[in-house]
């Protein structure tokens, strides 16, 4: 933040608009089918890319067109052509929510630039008045400036505004 009197996000969510955003995401996460993976299982499931959607478009295409002779009964071939629907479905929903989620990544990088920002050039100021002997700020500034000194930050300068 260049400006420390600019503050693009001086607003907060209010308290119905934040219950409304959780029962969306609720109500979202209530639609989805059940199922989770393990760490393990992330490290290690297929996964599809773009020649991998293909080739299965492409098995579909040929199990439908030549299957029945050759496929056994056992392999159930529908269940391939639901399982890509519904990746097709989550690939558009996972779009938007990563659109969303990278939304709020850069909303909640401005608001914590702006605070931050701020509470360096307020903790600045008490240094000043510490350093000019002003008494009332000698409390407020070894309190702030422990947050610095916790750190092992003697010595180095502080973070730019």
């Amino acid at each position: 933040m260049g400006n420390i009197t600019e503050n693009k996000l001086n607003t907060v969510i209010t308290t119905s608009d934040l219950s409304a955003i959780n029962d969306a995401i609720s109500s979202i996460s209530s639609k989805l089918p059940a199922g989770s993976l393990t760490d393990d299982q992330r490290a290690t499931l297929k996964s599809i890319n773009v020649s991998n959607k293909i080739f299965v478009e492409d098995v579909i295409t040929e199990t439908t067109v030549n299957g029945s002779e050759i496929i056994p009964s056992f392999v159930q071939t529908a269940n391939i052509q639901t399982d890509i629907t519904l990746f097709d479905q989550l690939d558009t929903i996972e779009s938007g929510i990563n659109t969303l989620l990278q939304k709020i990544s850069d909303l909640k990088r401005i608001a914590g630039d702006e605070a931050y920002t701020g509470a360096l050039v307020c903790y600045r100021l008490f240094e000043g008045a510490n350093t000019a002997g002003i008494n009332s700020a000698k409390q407020s500034y070894e309190k702030l400036r422990a947050r610095f000194d916790a750190q092992g930050n003697t010595g180095r300068p502080l973070d730019q505004i």
